[in-house]
């Protein structure tokens, strides 16, 4: 089991976010009912899209950090702390002994809670299930137990579900987009707090006018 948990790590490690997406888009579309060819302009949307987001996102970043650099060279700032960034916190997350049981757990978690009625998202975003990956090795550091740490991250799987099914009318007014919401752990965490912020906002004269 886990030889064969490492070799789908690994292959998930290899495609990358931008092939395997899009892979899965098409599996789930075909499963689902929709005809291969209209399930596979989807998915290849989605991975053009995705190579779009990468290269604009991959610009600004070199822009910034060349200015960053400048601003250091010119005022003689040290920088003790380094920034790695989510990619390192992914591999570090994927390649923890949760990485090996993420991906299965995370798919079977949202079986589950759909058959319950318990979600309506269905979370086709299996390259971020490090998030629950990188809680589940935390807790494993914690208490050396395996075992809790796969459960906790099942439950935060679990969480980031309930809290994008939370969100999604918002979401989907917002951005006008129907039938989308957002399970993505570093999105859906700041909900409560965004929620309990805007209660006390539309009760500040003044401030509750701006829409």
């Amino acid at each position: 089991m886990d030889a064969f948990l490492s070799g789908l790590k690994s292959a998930i490690d290899t495609l990358g976010a931008t092939v395997l997406l899009p892979i899965v888009i098409f599996i789930i579309a075909v499963v689902l009912g929709a005809k291969v060819g209209k399930a596979f302009r989807a998915a290849v949307t989605i991975g053009v899209a995705f190579i779009g987001i990468n290269l604009v996102l991959g610009l600004m970043f070199t822009s910034i950090g060349e200015v960053a650099q400048a601003i250091v060279t010119n005022t003689g700032i040290k920088r003790d702390i380094v920034d790695v960034g989510w990619p390192s916190a992914a591999a570090i997350a994927f390649g923890s002994s949760v990485g090996l049981w993420v991906i299965p757990v995370g798919i079977l978690v949202n079986i589950a809670l759909l058959l319950l009625r318990w979600t309506r998202t269905l979370n086709v975003d299996v390259w971020n299930f490090w998030h629950f990956a990188f809680v589940g090795s935390l807790v494993v550091a914690a208490t050396d137990n395996l075992a809790y740490g796969i459960i906790i991250a099942a439950l935060v799987a679990a969480l980031s579900l309930l809290f994008a099914d939370w969100s999604a009318r918002a979401v989907q007014q917002f951005y006008g987009v129907p039938g989308v919401s957002v399970p993505h752990l570093a999105s859906a965490q700041i909900l409560p707090i965004a929620i309990i912020l805007n209660w006390i906002m539309d009760r500040i004269p003044g401030i509750n006018k701006i829409n």
